[in-house]
């Protein structure tokens, strides 16, 4: 199944390939004897006529391992996020490391008062410039959240905020398949046209299943719209080992890989050859405060594990800092 593996890896690693064998193995099995719960009418179409046995009572799907392993051959191992200003452009994918700002912080500590508060719209777009002078982020994702704008078309404001202040890669995560399909269309406007966009993505969108084992049609949309869009998409996890996984990193990361695994299927039967990237930042739950310590070592090896399924599947991948 490796499209590319070495043993000799560089850096921090904690699977071998026969660990790598076996977790794809189980992962297979889960999708194919199990499955993965799909919510969205489009969505169970698309799979049920490419293939997948879909109970539309329970929202699960089963997936052929044939169309599995078929969908991950399909996807790019390397490819480019383009930038509004060609300088900026980011290629991404086999041992290439580039880097992206965390988010979305919802505070902000004032730099002219010192004190702490509530992020603006203003706030991010000053950010984004920030960001965009620095030479050692590549990417830009909403770092803050425009608190200051009603929830409902905030995302879209976001957007133009950074869309003002930003000449690299926009990284986004919408909410509903309109406000998804708006932020398409203005990045479409940005770049020229929609041809123009499919040639140059300056954006990359997001996609985060639910663990366990789900993916919510706010997901599928954006999977959808992204795949027909010609735009990369991020589907990254964020499961809680001892919370929403099970409490082993093994059982873990199967249950990690099956809902990424998921969600690229469905975007390679639209258009085969859609730029994914394999997206984690799973971690475990501290089961005495019930919280996500995104510090705690564990987060550490799950992002060094995905980096090796990445390399192993020949995807690029995408992590969250500790």
């Amino acid at each position: 199944m490796a499209k590319f593996y070495c043993e000799d890896v560089l850096g921090y690693s904690i699977l071998r390939k026969t660990d790598l064998d076996a977790l794809h193995e189980a992962t297979l099995e889960l999708m194919e004897t199990y499955g993965i719960k799909i919510w969205g009418d489009e969505a169970l179409e698309i799979l049920s006529a490419a293939g997948c046995t879909v109970d539309r009572e329970t929202h699960m799907v089963k997936y052929p391992r044939n169309l599995v392993n078929d969908s991950i051959e399909s996807c790019p191992e390397v490819f480019t996020l383009c930038g509004r200003d060609p300088k900026k452009d980011t290629l991404i994918g086999g041992k290439k490391v580039a880097f992206k700002n965390f988010g979305t912080g919802v505070q902000i500590m004032d730099p002219y008062t010192c004190q702490v508060r509530d992020s603006t719209k203003a706030d991010l777009g000053n950010v984004a410039r920030f960001i965009d002078a620095m030479d050692g982020v590549d990417v830009f994702s909403i770092a803050v959240t425009a608190q200051d704008i009603h929830p409902k078309v905030r995302m879209l404001h976001e957007a133009e905020a950074v869309f003002h202040n930003l000449t690299k890669n926009f990284a986004h995560d919408l909410d509903g398949k309109r406000n998804t399909q708006r932020f398409i269309d203005m990045a479409a406007a940005i770049s020229g046209g929609k041809d123009k966009l499919r040639e140059r993505p300056i954006v990359a969108m997001g996609a985060c299943p639910n663990s366990p084992l789900e993916i919510h049609e706010n997901e599928t949309d954006i999977i959808m719209l992204s795949a027909k869009a010609g735009l990369p998409i991020d589907i990254l996890s964020m499961g809680l080992a001892g919370g929403t996984t099970p409490v082993t990193l093994a059982g873990t990361l199967v249950t990690t890989n099956a809902e990424i695994l998921a969600g690229m299927v469905l975007a390679q039967i639209i258009s085969k050859g859609t730029p994914i990237i394999y997206g984690s930042s799973t971690t475990i739950m501290d089961m005495r405060y019930a919280t996500t310590p995104v510090g705690a070592p564990e987060h550490a090896m799950c992002s060094a594990a995905v980096g090796q399924i990445g390399q192993y599947y020949g995807i690029p991948t995408n992590v969250g800092g500790t």
